[in-house]
This record gives structure tokens, C-alpha cells and sequence, in this order.
């Protein structure tokens, strides 16, 4: 048992201690993730850079990359990820090819 001290008038009153959860088991935890855990899947990203952009596009990305523009700000302006954006000017830099 617990005594436990109140402030008014110096009562000891006594609680009896409550037990404390173990917790989850060694093979709850194992089970947990068995369960959550997601077989990897395809990149899509990487498998929609092969895809190209149409002229407009790659044109508009070279144009605000030469006036300055960020390059997260030129991807929201032209409406691709910034990982396209990079690629785009990797290509257009290096002459065409594979990145």
C-alpha cells in the first residue's frame, strides 16, 4: 500500500497501488509489423522520368531557369515535380542522353 499525504489537516489516506500494463509482448510486436509491413513497390517516379515533357513544357523550364527562378517555384509554375524539373536540366545541359 501507498500513503499518500493530503495538505489539509496532515490526513494520511492510504491508495492502493494499481498495476502498471506490461506492455506488449515480444510476439505482439512481430505480428504488428508482419501485419503493417508493405511489399516494396515500382518507383513511379523514376519510371515517369522516361516519359518526356512536351516542348512547351521543357521550353517554359529552360526560360525560368535562365531569368533565375527557383527551381521548386518553376515546377509549381509549369505543374511537375521538382525531380523533373532537375532532370529536364540535366538533359538540356549535357546535350540530350540518359541522366
Amino acid at each position: 500500500m501507498r500513503k499518500k499525504w493530503y495538505k489539509a489537516g496532515g490526513q494520511i489516506k492510504e491508495q492502493k497501488q494499481t498495476k502498471k500494463p506490461m506492455g506488449r509482448q515480444i510476439g505482439e510486436e512481430y505480428k504488428m509489423y508482419v501485419q503493417t509491413r508493405k511489399e516494396p513497390e515500382a518507383d513511379r517516379l523514376m519510371a515517369s522520368l522516361d516519359v518526356p515533357l512536351t516542348q512547351e513544357q521543357s521550353d517554359m523550364i529552360m526560360e525560368l531557369y535562365d531569368y533565375g527562378w527557383l527551381r521548386s517555384d518553376i515546377a509549381k509554375e509549369v505543374g511537375v515535380p521538382k525531380t523533373r524539373v532537375n532532370h529536364e536540366l540535366i538533359i538540356k545541359r549535357r546535350g540530350g542522353g540518359a541522366a
